[in-house]
């Protein structure tokens, strides 16, 4: 993947002014709960215009796991994982969702997400789809490495998979989520981020 050429990040970019300018379109007219469902209007209509609507079988990724929010697929001609966020997690303003994938690139920079486009997951929930690099893993990491790790971040612990520093709050940071890699480095491929309020 080359990531210095891609107009990937372009596309995250796009999406997220996209939801920001539909949420102040709306503004206090709108209730909390109706944001993200006029958003998600607008990234569909995006999505046709511009033909972002992914095939899985035209990516040849086979089915790995599915969580909360995502059915992870990986694809080992490229040695990525694809991801199918459904946007669970972003309550009810999808804007939650961009700031946080910017934030995890941010910090987490050694096992970036990137957008490719729109689909629709199993369940025919509209989604954004996400590819990271494939992690080849020694094991998960300890809790002592990741409270290491996000201390020399600049982060305070609040519980053993709680941080913050004084502008965001990274959670979810526990083993399963975090992986030792074969080269020693430490790889934060499923937290959840948001901003602090």
């Amino acid at each position: 993947m080359d990531r210095t050429h891609s107009p990937i990040n372009s596309l995250l970019e796009q999406a997220a002014h996209i939801v920001r300018s539909q949420k102040e379109a709306a503004g206090e007219t709108e209730p909390t709960e109706g944001y993200k469902r006029g958003q998600t209007e607008e990234l569909i209509k995006f999505a046709n215009a511009n033909g972002l609507w992914i095939s899985l079988p035209n990516l040849n990724v086979e089915f790995l796991n599915k969580g909360g929010e995502n059915e992870v697929y990986t694809g080992d001609k490229d040695n990525i994982v694809v991801k199918l966020n459904n946007f669970e997690y972003a309550g009810d303003d999808l804007e939650n969702f961009f700031i946080r994938i910017a934030a995890h690139n941010k910090f987490f920079g050694n096992v970036p997400y990137q957008m490719i486009g729109f689909a629709y997951n199993s369940q025919q929930e509209f989604c954004a789809v996400l590819v990271q690099p494939y992690i080849l893993a020694e094991r998960e990491a300890t809790e002592d490495e990741i409270a290491a790790y996000m201390q020399a971040l600049g982060f305070e612990m609040d519980y053993y998979d709680e941080y913050h520093n004084s502008d965001y709050e990274v959670f979810d940071a526990v083993p399963n989520n975090v992986l030792y890699g074969i080269d020693g480095d430490l790889y934060f491929i499923d937290t959840q981020i948001r901003l602090r309020s």
